[in-house]
């Protein structure tokens, strides 16, 4: 009878175990379809911009123009693309764009990988104190220093060069690229600098044949972050470059609004094209290195 007993409430225990664990999977089920649909709803919502942009590129002022908004064009107008290398020199300003890039992303990445790891591996007088001033600086808006900088430009004839826009970043790059590779270099155990300090290799060599090969998902990071730093500019350039061929990309995007034409009717069209036709790098390059840089964004934050 205590035998029937006990085997009767095992069998009771058994079922509502198993009764909990579907409930319980029954839950996480629902739980992981409410998030995909969060998500789902989320993604299209920022996607949206693109398609807008991509949509009004295809149609004509008209429709961009009319009262009813257009989702989508009635008749796809591809010519657009054409029209806006025809209408203005925008091959010769995406070239331009391409050479600060090209000019400032090395600088960048050498300078700065310096300067983060004389922070994360080396002690010095005010160290500290220096670190804080740095990332201070990130604090000071660019239009404080905008008008003592062109001053200085212009006394040393530098307007309507790319030299204001491109030595920055040969003199330490930005405070956060800094930051954000300090961060990683910190998370990069000491027992490799004390092993090769052993082996006789000095400070320099620890850094460019140990750290630095260690470091490739931070310095994708670093590369693509400059990247779209300079090819969105629009202030910078705006405000050194006066001259039509020097334009970049950015600041040629506002020209399509004064663009002389044999008529007046507007360019919105061209200008959503133009426009579309700057997202193209950025999307390839972000497909081309997104393991990266999502690995250097979440191991750059492993040690603070």
């Amino acid at each position: 009878m205590a035998t029937s007993s006990t085997t009767a409430g095992r069998t009771q225990n058994v079922t509502i175990d198993r009764t909990t664990s579907a409930t319980i999977r029954q839950r996480q089920r629902t739980q992981r379809t409410i998030t995909y649909i969060l998500l789902t709803v989320a993604g299209l919502m920022f996607a949206f911009p693109l398609y807008w942009t991509i949509s009004s590129s295809l149609q004509t002022w008209q429709e961009l123009r009319s009262f009813t908004p257009h989702f989508y064009p009635t008749a796809p107008q591809w010519s657009n693309y054409a029209d806006v290398f025809q209408a203005v020199p925008f091959a010769r300003w995406l070239l331009n764009s391409l050479l600060i890039i090209a000019i400032t992303i090395p600088g960048t990445i050498i300078t700065s990988t310096m300067t983060a790891y004389s922070f994360a591996r080396f002690n010095f007088v005010g160290k500290g104190l220096w670190f804080v001033l740095m990332l201070g600086t990130m604090m000071i808006p660019a239009t404080v220093t905008l008008i003592p900088q062109y001053l200085l430009w212009f006394k040393l004839k530098m307007i309507n060069t790319y030299v204001p826009l491109t030595i920055g970043s040969w003199l330490g790059g930005s405070a956060f690229m800094i930051f954000l590779l300090r961060q990683f270099i910190m998370s990069i155990p000491r027992d490799l600098d004390e092993a090769a300090l052993i082996d006789g290799a000095n400070p320099f060599h620890i850094l460019w044949r140990i750290i630095v090969p260690l470091m490739k998902p931070a310095l994708t990071t670093v590369a693509i972050l400059q990247f779209l730093n300079e090819w969105n500019d629009f202030f910078a350039p705006f405000i050194y470059l006066n001259r039509q061929p020097l334009y970049t990309a950015a600041v040629g995007l506002r020209y399509f609004q004064y663009i002389p034409l044999e008529t007046n009717d507007p360019r919105d069209h061209l200008l959503m094209a133009a426009a579309a036709i700057m997202t193209i790098p950025v999307i390839a390059l972000f497909a081309a290195a997104q393991r990266y840089f999502i690995s250097g964004v979440v191991l750059s934050g492993l040690k603070l």
